[in-house]
């Protein structure tokens, strides 16, 4: 599992390294939309990859959704421009679900491993 450390988180970082990690993300789910449907065994590597770089920066929900949806649009425009169809893309929603069912589930789990909460001191005359 991938170690989070708040210097990380992409709201600590610079304006520069903020779009390096995002441009990161991106081609990572360009990467997953490729094989999306088509490559089974390379489907969960690069899903934990996008998962792993959302994590770990911190990246919130709905900045993942905008991702999607330039891919998809990038994706889209390429598809028209080259005379094909693009109602298919419809599917590709499926690929956006599952990272974020894929990152829900890593962040239950990091909660779940959280730092123990610190035991409560107990007074002299409530030990008794």
């Amino acid at each position: 599992m991938v170690e989070r450390n708040r210097r990380d988180f992409l709201c600590n970082l610079s304006e520069p390294d903020q779009q390096t990690v995002l441009q990161g993300l991106r081609q990572r789910y360009r990467a997953l939309l490729r094989v999306y449907f088509g490559q089974a065994e390379a489907v969960d590597e690069t899903l934990e990859q996008v998962v792993s770089t959302a994590f770990s920066a911190d990246v919130p929900a709905q900045l993942l959704v905008k991702i999607h949806i330039q891919v998809m649009d990038q994706l889209a425009t390429q598809l028209r421009m080259e005379g094909h169809s693009t109602a298919f893309l419809k599917d590709y929603r499926l690929a956006l679900i599952e990272v974020m069912a894929r990152l829900t589930e890593r962040y239950r789990h990091a909660m779940t491993l959280g730092p123990p909460s610190p035991q409560p001191t107990r007074s002299p005359e409530t030990a008794r």
